[in-house]
């Protein structure tokens, strides 16, 4: 008999769900309503949509049973819970509205013409990227292990040029045709080469960027809004570019399937890759205590290097789940929580939810004491960061995705650094919602 069975749990995180919505109120915040609507929509709805009938649970490593996954659930509940109320704890800053001053228009002048040539250096360097990749994949060179890790993940450049560009449309950085219609060519580009189904959560990513930086100057109750109707078409998109994987489908029926496809969680199934992991963890394997996040430092050296690399997800190998050619486990992640699981168990999950909750505070709380434009960036990186991140999964690759992809925003927090921070408070500071210039 479980302690906690389903409808429990559910309320839990619907609970979590509203008082996500009353930080928003309070604090302008809306990390913590990501955060609780993730794991909502891949866990506690996914549970309802298998127990109604509407889908399966994924079948790699044998039929997953209700009582499986309730257990799962509950561990993914005590790591949500222990993550947020962290957050909450840490985090004591109200979000300023974004109010730029004449500092932050001055370096916006600075970024716009580097931004642009970057965008306009970068869109044939992936394409070129990309190529080479796929040509030496078709000579039988494995992904995995043959081809340059720093060149398969070059094309993530593209998350952080968009969001560069986006900033400066958004602070009106951009103040004449030409620049305008530059930044349109390079968002154009941007889509080409992110919607399609092998490169959909580099598309989620830079859409979840885009739609905080869009609503860093709204009220709480229209950033809401403004952030439901991003999260739908957002969702929308992103289900049609996984549709899109099925050649046969007419294109008159993708945004039908689309629809059942979201609806119906089908690239929700990280609860089922919790199942799986906890099918594997501590019974076959022992917990990895520390190793999973050790990786994220040993996965920068090239295995030209280091031959020997130990690889990442172990389980999934473990498993015979992992394709070497493609590189990719195949169908599912565990959330973030299973990552912590693997690590060393529930006391793995209790620990790293609370330091990963005092940690991402922490970022926050700096992203309010730097210049407006810069703070909303942060808050930007970190949002689409959260997305894969809370995915779970292969954690080295999930940290190597964010520096190649971001690689351009964190150089120009640190060549900005002096500039970027507030000299001066005011006693408008204190302000429920305005930004100190």
């Amino acid at each position: 008999m479980q302690l906690f069975e389903y409808p429990e749990l559910a309320i839990t995180q619907i609970a979590l769900l509203l008082i996500s919505v009353r930080w928003l109120f309070k604090r302008n915040d809306e990390i913590p309503l990501l955060v609780s609507t993730f794991i909502f929509y891949v866990t506690s709805y996914r549970y309802w949509v298998i127990n109604t009938g509407l889908n399966n649970w994924v079948n790699v490593a044998g039929v997953i049973t209700s009582e499986e996954a309730n257990k799962a659930l509950a561990c993914v509940v005590l790591g949500e819970i222990c993550l947020l109320v962290t957050y909450m704890l840490f985090q004591k800053q109200k979000i300023p509205l974004a109010v730029i001053s004449e500092s932050d228009r001055l370096l916006l002048r600075w970024l716009r013409p580097k931004a642009i040539f970057l965008g306009f250096l970068c869109l044939p360097l992936v394409i070129f990227a990309r190529s080479n990749v796929l040509n030496q994949v078709r000579g039988g060179k494995s992904l995995a292990f043959e081809v340059s890790g720093y060149l398969y993940l070059f094309p993530m450049v593209l998350v952080g040029i968009a969001v560069l560009i986006i900033v400066l449309w958004k602070f009106a950085g951009l103040t004449n045709f030409w620049t305008k219609t530059g930044a349109i060519l390079i968002l154009l580009g941007v889509v080409n080469l992110t919607f399609r189904p092998s490169s959909r959560f580099q598309f989620l990513g830079w859409m979840t960027a885009s739609g905080i930086i869009l609503v860093s100057s709204y009220k709480p109750k229209k950033r809401l809004m403004m952030l439901f109707i991003t999260s739908v078409v957002g969702l929308g998109l992103f289900a049609i570019a996984g549709t899109m994987r099925n050649t046969q489908i007419a294109n008159e029926s993708i945004n039908q399937q689309a629809l059942v496809r979201a609806s119906g969680a089908e690239d929700a199934n990280m609860l089922d890759g919790f199942v799986i992991l906890q099918k594997v963890y501590p019974q076959e394997l022992d917990f990895r205590w520390g190793m999973v996040h050790l990786e994220v430092l040993l996965r920068p050296i090239p295995r030209s290097l280091w031959p020997d690399k130990p690889v990442g997800g172990l389980y999934s190998f473990y498993l015979g789940l992992s394709d070497a050619d493609k590189g990719t486990t195949l169908g599912f992640s565990p959330t973030l929580f299973g990552s912590f699981y693997a690590e060393a168990g529930i006391l793995g999950i209790v620990i790293l939810s609370i330091i990963y909750g005092s940690v991402l505070a922490k970022i926050i709380t700096y992203s309010t004491k730097i210049r407006a434009f810069a703070g909303v960036l942060v808050r930007a990186i970190v949002c689409a960061a959260l997305i894969p991140l809370l995915r779970g999964g292969d954690l080295a690759g999930i940290y190597a995705w964010f520096g190649m992809a971001f690689w351009p925003c964190f150089l120009l927090l640190w060549l900005k650094r002096v500039e970027l921070k507030l000299q001066f408070a005011s006693p408008s500071a204190n302000n429920k919602y305005h930004h100190v210039p």
